[in-house]
């Protein structure tokens, strides 16, 4: 088929331009004619202005439909999503650096305690020292209780004596104070006290009855025991804080003691509960080395437990 020139749809464009004039009626507004006519007149416009160009260039004339370009649309398209991408990249790459300052910090302020701990760890070794040079307190000799002279019955004669000396007796071994608690009134008496009220269950009885002990008698043998009984009565109590700095002066030197791997455990606890993560890992490591190959099995348990809430390295 013989395609039309450009003088032939000039033509063709002119006649429908001016068919359309005839073709409206008479009673539409003129305000909506004169619109039509602009756009007309602009489209005409248009298709003269291609049409030229088709024939300076000797090109064939391609017309493309009105509205925008599908390619710059779909280009827009992807530029708007690589701009939501950029945005919510940055976002996240604002949070990563939120995210990383907030572990220095935290790094920082654990490195600060170790640090701090460490200071107290080797006070307490150096008075631990100081107090292991000093000569042992003599022993005191045990004091024989005077027993009254033998009282007389009703008729002046004196009383059997097996039955006033046992009177007596009775009398100088109470130790009840109207009715109430035997009061401790020896070391060894003192320790019993502390231990049965920890035994029954009066935590706090108990760790204040283990401090008036290791107040008087903590340089003696019995000393770091009595303060592991005392982080024990803490640790129930959830005052992990001072739990763990009685469990820290009673491992002083890392005894050999029966109760020493308890209390290395439950002082890896404490700090784990205080959210000292780096302390926490270092003393469940002096576990795996000191005690953990004669350790119960419940108190290795909680050992494993430890280095699991605290993210410790393995050994």
């Amino acid at each position: 088929m013989r395609k039309p020139n450009g003088a032939g749809l000039i033509a063709a464009a002119a006649l429908a331009l001016s068919g359309l004039a005839l073709a409206l009626p008479a009673s539409a507004q003129q305000t909506d004619t004169d619109r039509r006519l602009d756009r007309i007149e602009k489209q005409l416009r248009e298709t003269r202005s291609i049409v030229f160009q088709g024939r300076d260039t000797g090109q064939p004339v391609v017309v493309k439909p009105d509205g925008p370009d599908p390619a710059v649309t779909a280009l827009q398209s992807r530029l708007d999503d690589m701009d939501q991408t950029v945005r919510r990249l940055s976002g996240q790459v604002e949070v990563g650096a939120h995210d990383l300052d907030e572990a220095r910090r935290n790094a920082q302020q654990a490195h600060d305690s170790v640090i701090e701990l460490r200071a107290q760890l080797q006070a307490l070794t150096d008075r631990v020292a100081k107090l292991e040079a000093q000569p042992a307190p003599q022993a005191q000799a045990a004091v024989q209780p005077v027993y009254p002279p033998a009282a007389e019955d009703r008729r002046g004669r004196p009383a059997p004596r097996g039955a006033s000396e046992a009177t007596a007796r009775a009398q100088a071994e109470d130790q009840t104070v109207l009715g109430g608690p035997p009061v401790a009134s020896t070391e060894v008496a003192s320790y019993r006290n502390a231990l049965a009220l920890q035994e029954q269950g009066d935590y706090a009885g108990a760790g204040q009855a283990w401090q008036d002990y290791i107040a008087h008698y903590g340089a003696g043998a019995k000393g770091r025991e009595a303060r592991y009984r005392l982080g024990e009565t803490l640790y129930i109590q959830s005052d992990y804080g001072e739990a763990a700095r009685a469990y820290a002066e009673a491992l002083k030197g890392w005894p050999k003691a029966a109760w020493a791997p308890d209390a290395t455990v439950k002082l890896s606890q404490s700090l784990a509960q205080l959210g000292r993560r780096e302390e926490a890992c270092s003393v469940v490591g002096e576990f795996d080395t000191r005690y953990a190959p004669t350790a119960p099995a419940a108190v290795k348990s909680r050992a494993r437990a430890v280095h699991a809430k605290s993210a410790c390295a393995a050994a």
